[in-house]
């Protein structure tokens, strides 16, 4: 885990170093997959794979399909995002701006960046300073700070004379300059503060969120000064005390993830221990099941602390349409509730995850395909790529080409796209 992360920093040193609105642009989307809370990962693509994938491929531009494969937004672009709030980030020609899902597009040559996420206002930065716009480039909020994120739940994370704090989308700062913040978004109208304590050893860490990786470490830490984390409201008023070495920063089902002391566990919005502070890793509550790490091994513990999956899998996902996919001495397999083995862990098959729609993707020799849950080869293992199903449907790629197959490997709709994303709100992002 710590080459992603050293990968992740090279990536946006040496890919985007070059291009000063691809580097902005790049920050604000590793944000948004931090914190995203909406949806499931496994809805898109991160533009860290994305970019990295197509940093040399400066021929290929964006645009956007429907569902029927009609196309709505014409690539013209040299970037896109998905759209996020009805609003799809683009550059064009070196110059950023947006385009709305009726295709009508705004372009801001005089920023160096710009990006939107939540809400009405969108970060504007120019001779590297920012602040915040609306929709038709008119300056809302000062262009006078060192550093800023986008406006999430209605507040935005703002950096000025090198200390952290929130604005409201009337430019107005939240807390007194006296208490210290990262730049992680304020949620559900709370936000993480942090208190120096004593100096210890400190180690990068990582912690599992919706079965993803999220990097906190980064955030939070200066040096070998540990800041214990807590909450607190934005009238001031403290939630949570600050006596962790780390928080995740929101409660879930009325429960949070902590860590002391290189061990994690869960507490309850009234501070109180639900699950020991003891595990060397934990996941949010999902299903009535954590995703939990003790002695180097996986398994899972329902809310009451008992084990429903024994502690002796070197990985393991959520359970989905009854499976769960682990891996055991390095090869993958997956289990049922029971921990009944359904489908032997083996090196035949790189499993990629879930079943949907009662399939599952799997490579072998380099080449896609799809099997059922009883380890049956439903779809031919012959394309080059392809991602999981969604609604009986799945984008796969074979001879330079992309289509759209059923669940029983009929080519439904041939989109003659090189390069096509999951649909999001009934519009498919391509590049060609």
């Amino acid at each position: 885990m710590k080459k992603i992360i050293l990968l992740i920093l090279i990536i946006s040193t040496n890919v985007f170093g070059q291009k000063k609105v691809g580097n902005d642009v790049f920050k604000m989307e590793f944000l948004r997959i931090m914190v995203n809370l909406e949806g499931n990962s496994n809805d898109y693509y991160s533009d860290i794979v994305e970019r990295s994938m197509f940093s040399k491929k400066d021929s290929l531009k964006y645009g956007f399909i429907n569902v029927k494969g009609k196309e709505i937004i014409k690539p013209k672009y040299t970037y896109a995002s998905d759209f996020f709030d009805r609003k799809s980030n683009i550059i064009k020609d070196s110059i950023p701006g947006i385009i709305l899902e009726n295709g009508s597009e705004k372009i801001f040559p005089e920023y160096s960046a710009t990006y939107w996420y939540k809400g009405n206002l969108g970060i504007a930065v120019k001779d590297k300073k920012y602040g915040f716009i609306d929709q038709n480039g008119k300056i809302v909020i000062t262009l006078n700070y060192e550093d800023a994120f986008p406006f999430y739940d209605g507040y935005a994370s703002v950096k000025e004379n090198d200390k952290w704090n929130y604005v409201d989308e009337s430019g107005k700062k939240i807390f007194p300059d006296s208490l210290t913040f990262g730049y992680r978004p304020i949620i559900n109208n709370n936000a993480i503060f942090m208190l120096e304590s004593k100096e210890v050893e400190k180690k990068k860490s990582m912690i599992t969120e919706n079965g993803s990786r999220t990097f906190v470490e980064f955030l939070n830490k200066t040096g070998h000064i540990q800041l214990k984390e807590g909450l607190i409201n934005i009238n001031g008023n403290v939630i949570l005390n600050p006596i962790y070495d780390e928080i995740s920063g929101y409660f879930q089902n009325g429960l949070m993830r902590v860590r002391n002391n290189g061990k994690t566990g869960i507490i309850d919005e009234q501070g109180e221990i639900i699950i020991p502070i003891e595990y060397d890793d934990i996941s949010d509550l999902k299903d009535g099941l954590f995703l939990a790490k003790k002695s180097n091994k996986w398994g899972m513990v329902d809310i009451k602390e008992q084990v429903v999956i024994p502690f002796e899998y070197n990985k393991i996902r959520y359970f989905n349409e009854g499976l769960a996919l682990v891996v055991l001495d390095g090869k993958a397999g997956y289990i049922n509730k029971e921990n009944e083995i359904i489908i032997e862990p083996q090196y035949k098959f790189n499993f990629l995850g879930d079943f949907n729609n009662g399939l599952a993707c799997v490579r072998k020799n380099n080449k896609y395909g799809y099997i059922n849950n009883k380890n049956e080869i439903i779809i031919p293992i012959i394309f080059d790529s392809a991602l999981p199903f969604k609604e009986k449907k799945a984008i796969v790629k074979k001879d330079g080409m992309s289509f759209i197959i059923n669940n029983k490997g009929k080519e439904i709709k041939n989109i003659s796209k090189p390069y096509l994303w999951l649909e999001r709100n009934e519009l498919i992002r391509f590049a060609e």
